[in-house]
């Protein structure tokens, strides 16, 4: 018997009505003991080996980010239902969740492996480790006032540079942030990194993409009174001056459930390139290159 996790965004659901629905489509297939609820990604950390077979984010591209940093084992596929606005990282529409879930219970699809990115501070006394799904930015605050940064690719020096920031992203995060600073598009399944500038006073600095063994690591080399370390573009560590960032990639994977039908290049068209739409004044959590996230 299958056990099926499912992580709520509730600010989409405020009702309920939409994990009633979810609920009585899995209550078809799977006793409802085997259903465990997960609301606005709290309790996903202490979620073990063995407990589920699949995670369930309910929301949109955010929820599914969360989903992913919030797992201790990564093991655990991610299904993604989109019932937020953009979607791009969500295997199914809320319409379409029937029929994926009794795929699922037949086995009739694929799990795709996602690349993760692990960052470090070294010269701080408590040693903590980060990950994100999309990107790893840092980057100035709110003050309108440039920062000098040194970058390093395993241990040799690239390059110096002065702007807002740098974006360190994966495949699934290039169609994010990072490409509204002018980054490519990377096809999910290459074991490569892209790092952006953010508007660099330089007109030469662009976009450099290294091999997924490659180390980075960024020096701030001034004093500025906001510099951000942000992960996904949902949580955020202020950094010191002249403080040193590590960034490689992690030996974990995060795990998304995907159907033989999925079409990686139709939904890119659908959802980035021919994307009409205008987020601008709405507070939207799941467009992950939006600055209301």
């Amino acid at each position: 018997m299958k056990s099926i996790g499912i992580n709520i965004n509730t600010t989409k659901d405020k009702d309920g009505k939409i994990i009633k629905h979810v609920k009585n489509i899995i209550s078809k297939y799977i006793d409802e003991t085997n259903i465990f609820m997960f609301k606005d990604s709290i309790g996903l950390e202490n979620i073990k080996h063995n407990d589920l077979d699949i995670i369930i984010a309910l929301g949109g591209d955010g929820t599914i980010l969360r989903t992913s940093r919030n797992l201790n084992n990564y093991n655990i596929p991610i299904l993604g239902v989109n019932i937020g606005n953009l979607g791009f990282l969500s295997s199914v529409e809320l319409l379409e969740f029937e029929k994926a879930m009794k795929r699922f219970i037949e086995d009739d699809y694929y799990v795709e492996d996602r690349m993760i990115l692990n960052c470090t501070l070294p010269g701080r006394t408590r040693h903590e480790e980060y990950t994100a799904l999309n990107d790893i930015v840092v980057s100035k605050g709110t003050l309108a006032r440039v920062v000098k940064y040194e970058l390093y690719i395993d241990n040799k020096f690239y390059i110096d540079f002065t702007g807002d920031g740098l974006i360190i992203a994966t495949p699934t995060g290039s169609t994010a942030y990072s490409l509204s600073a002018g980054g490519p598009i990377i096809y999910p399944n290459l074991d490569v990194i892209a790092v952006t500038p953010i508007c660099p006073l330089s007109l030469s600095m662009r976009t450099i993409v290294l091999d997924c063994k490659s180390e980075i690591a960024i020096n701030i080399k001034c004093e500025h009174e906001s510099i951000f370390l942000t992960l996904d573009g949902q949580r955020a560590i202020k950094l010191n001056n002249y403080e040193k960032i590590l960034v490689s990639v992690s030996n974990k994977k995060c795990r998304l459930v995907k159907f033989n039908d999925y079409n990686y290049f139709e939904i890119l068209r659908k959802k980035i390139i021919s994307r009409t739409t205008d987020c601008e004044g709405d507070k939207n959590e799941d467009c992950t290159s939006c600055e209301n996230n």
